[in-house]
């Protein structure tokens, strides 16, 4: 039997403070498990359920190395339902258009290596930030827009529509696309599915298959990465590229009134990182496939730190108010003055632009930008004074010096980065694996292929199959892989090469832990399905771990 509950381990009051929304996700733990399927030699363990997490490029490699390595040992063709988040999304409708149009792995694998080696999302983004104003759309940039124009480049999603994944070539049953919406906060998802009862977004919102049909790949995995900090919301449907014989016009037609205004769509990875509740959700009603978890969620203890002390400063805020009003005043005056010399002394040559034209539009400028910010503060400050019901606000703030108040504010915004990028998402990636360690109909057949996972010390398992610890070297590339950041590039192209490296051999080792562990009667029959699969399986960790 496998352990109770995977990497990373919970704390004795978690697992005794179940909430009503994880009560209500889990099935009944004293219902009996679901049977095993019967293995064949084309699917030794059954239907495979894919999850792909987030984490930007480092999600990409790696989990490129976990399809590479199903490929290579003959299980990628047992994946019957894949759900992807951020990243691994950014790989998954890669692999997903690849199948359907028939290129083999090796020649796909060469072509998304190529597309993360040269493409800096963030930075193709931003030089097409401007250029894509267009008429109808919101009136400020988006850099969200932007990276969906990236992705949709000829050399990787082009211009393919969500209809594509009906297409009868496509072997999955399940394709979901995780996003989350911000009007009710919680998944929305781009679901192509074999049941007919399933819906395109959420138990709240929902869009009609007739709009899903035209939209672009491209823009789902957009919405999909659209990290906080990095990005604003995407806007679906209108900042959503629409083909000409189905215009945005018609998309808002057919939505309704729910999608009135705009729905703002960000990273699957607020709602669940993993992807794996779309997975569960959509086997309620069926036969529980094996749950194969491929999950780059680094480990981290230290999600804030306060920062260097350093000493207050001198000047205050009021400091830099009386300043601002002498600046004003000379501003003013010295417009003034250009202005009167320029009327007595005008005679049109080219000097006198220089001399009074060029510096009064400065000064004036000056003035009246100092005037406007002046105007913006006093609008905030009433709005701060009617928020909290205290007077006096002004008159307490100024006292500040600049550097008490710029600490004051990075303190403020980085305690609620971390608390919305880690502490958040460390609660919620708690509760999913909680969830599906607990549901009987994944019993022996769930496994967490953790970026960190060569790294973890398994005494048990390393002291009856020696051969299956990982050498030191690949215990310092998982290190080196878990440590690197969640980015939409590559500093340096090794990292690729890193990361696929130790997504190949953690899969590797935990395949091999569950067919130890629960398939150990199918693996001691000679030639059954599940024996070659281990035979096959050691033969390729041996090989990895003597590199």
């Amino acid at each position: 039997m496998s352990d109770p509950l995977p990497p990373p381990p919970l704390a004795d009051d978690e697992l005794a403070s179940d909430t009503a929304q994880v009560e209500s996700a889990t099935v009944d733990a004293a219902s009996s498990p679901a049977p095993l399927p019967v293995p064949t030699p084309e699917r030794p363990l059954g239907d495979i359920a894919l999850s792909l997490s987030g984490g930007g490029y480092r999600a990409a490699g790696f989990h490129l190395g976990v399809l590479g390595f199903l490929d290579r040992v003959g299980l990628l063709k047992s994946v019957s339902a894949l759900s992807t988040v951020s990243g691994g999304s950014i790989v998954g409708a890669a692999w997903v258009t690849s199948v359907l149009d028939g290129v083999a792995f090796a020649a796909f694998r060469d072509r998304f290596r190529a597309f993360l080696r040269r493409t800096n999302v963030i930075g193709e983004a931003l030089r097409h930030l401007v250029g894509r104003r267009r008429v109808g759309h919101p009136r400020w940039p988006s850099l969200i827009g932007s990276a969906a124009h990236v992705y949709s480049a000829p050399g990787f999603l082009g211009e393919r529509k969500f209809a594509e994944l009906y297409d009868p070539r496509l072997p999955l049953r399940e394709v979901i696309f995780n996003s989350t919406e911000f009007h009710t906060g919680v998944d929305f998802r781009f679901r192509r599915s074999d049941n007919p009862l399933a819906k395109i977004g959420n138990g709240n919102v929902w869009m009609p298959r007739e709009v899903a049909n035209h939209v672009r790949l491209a823009d789902v995995v957009a919405a999909s990465s659209c990290f906080p900090g990095a990005f604003e919301p995407f806007q679906f449907p209108d900042e959503f590229a629409w083909p000409a014989d189905y215009p945005l016009a018609e998309a808002k037609k057919a939505l309704g009134a729910a999608f009135e205004g705009g729905l703002p769509l960000m990273d699957g990875g607020i709602y669940d990182n993993q992807g794996v509740e779309s997975l569960v959700l959509a086997y309620d009603h069926g036969q529980a496939a094996t749950l194969l978890i491929s999950d780059t969620s680094p480990r981290q203890s230290d999600f804030f730190t306060f920062p260097a002390a350093r000493g207050p400063g001198w000047v205050t805020i009021r400091l830099v108010n009386w300043l601002g009003w002498a600046l004003f005043a000379l501003a003013l005056l010295s417009f003034g003055v250009l202005l009167v010399t320029a009327m007595r002394r005008w005679t049109g040559t080219a000097a006198d632009w220089l001399l009074y034209v060029v510096p009064g539009a400065l000064a004036l400028s000056t003035a009246v930008g100092l005037g406007w910010l002046h105007h913006r503060l006093k609008v905030g400050a009433a709005q701060l004074r009617a928020d909290v019901r205290v007077e006096g606000i002004w008159a307490d703030l100024r006292r500040l010096t600049v550097g008490e108040a710029a600490g004051m504010a990075e303190l403020r915004a980085s305690s609620l980065i971390a608390l919305t990028s880690s502490v958040f998402m460390k609660r919620i990636r708690s509760l999913v694996y909680k969830s599906v360690f607990q549901d009987p109909r994944f019993e022996q057949r769930r496994m967490a292929c953790l970026v960190y996972g060569l790294e973890e010390s398994r005494p048990k398992l390393f002291g009856q199959h020696p051969w299956l610890r990982p050498n030191p070297a690949l215990v310092a590339k998982a290190k080196q892989a878990e440590q690197m950041a969640t980015a939409l590039w590559f500093d340096d192209p090794a990292q690729l090469d890193t990361l696929e490296e130790v997504g190949a051999a953690t899969i590797c080792l935990v395949l091999i832990k569950l067919i130890l562990e629960d398939r150990a009667a199918e693996s001691a029959i000679p030639g059954s399905p599940v024996a070659d699969l281990l035979q096959r399986l050691r033969s390729e960790w041996d090989r990895i771990n003597a590199t």
